[in-house]
């Protein structure tokens, strides 16, 4: 069965699909009533994925990664091996960590990049837009 042969840094759970991230920049998702778990492969980073969350009503998932990408992605569990991001955010400077959905909004996603970075980042996955970027003067995640 195939699984991460290197190190996880980020989990994020979808009913009952755990989303694992690893250090070459793979997610897998794991279907955890079944014994052959892993279900898909999505490859959409080029360093380790450090974050990694679904969206309170399962319809994306947000990857952050050390090449500074934030990746939306479809909710599509099969092992689609054409699956893309549905959007490919490039505006940090910096390893983006820290990743939250809008709790009453669910088509707005916080991002906040790294050292070099230091923004918080507001976007509409629905259009693809920055909604807003706030200098935070420090490391985010």
């Amino acid at each position: 069965m195939a699984s991460h042969t290197v190190r996880v840094g980020a989990l994020s759970w979808n009913s009952h699909i755990l989303s694992s991230g690893s250090r070459v920049g793979k997610i897998h998702h794991h279907d955890v009533r079944i014994a052959e778990h892993h279900i898909s492969t999505l490859t959409g980073h080029t360093q380790e994925v450090c974050g990694l969350t679904w969206s309170p009503d399962g319809r994306y998932l947000a990857s952050g990664g050390n090449d500074n990408l934030l990746n939306i992605w479809p909710n599509i569990t099969g092992n689609d091996p054409e699956c893309q991001p549905l959007h490919t955010f490039t505006q940090h400077q910096g390893a983006v960590k820290a990743i939250a959905w809008c709790p009453w909004q669910a088509n707005i996603l916080a991002s906040g990049g790294g050292t070099s970075d230091r923004f918080i980042r507001l976007w509409n996955v629905n259009s693809g837009s920055c909604l807003n970027a706030v200098d935070t003067h420090s490391q985010v995640g």
